[in-house]
């Protein structure tokens, strides 16, 4: 039996989403196609997908119809994927698709019951 002794340097990079101690309320859907954590998500035909943006410059249209929630984690497409449906998040660590800003979902979100910091 031997040993390595050879220095290992470990490191640990958080990954903040949830902002604060207000309640969160979950939901389990499947995915329409594959979707990472801390994605605003809209529900079409029961299935979660991405929130879509819109125009070719700016000003750009960002489609919160049907807004649902914000995905908890990294989800397949076909898999069920985990999605907070009330709570305190921290609006720079949502996944945005290009062109969308945080302020583009704020209002919406708050509708929800979903407050960005």
């Amino acid at each position: 039996m031997s040993m390595d002794l050879a220095k290992k340097t470990f490191s640990t990079q958080p990954d903040y989403l949830i902002a604060g101690n207000a309640e969160i309320v979950t939901a389990v859907k499947k995915a329409s196609a594959a979707l990472k954590r801390g994605a605003p998500v809209v529900l079409s035909d029961g299935k979660l997908a991405a929130i879509s943006v819109s125009g070719s410059s700016a000003p750009y249209t960002v489609t919160t119809t049907g807004l649902y929630g914000i995905l908890a984690e990294d989800v397949a497409s076909g898999e069920d994927g985990i999605v907070y449906l009330s709570g305190e998040f921290f609006a720079d660590a949502l996944v945005l698709p290009a062109n969308a800003t945080a302020a583009d979902v704020e209002v919406p979100l708050r509708n929800l019951g979903i407050y960005l910091k």
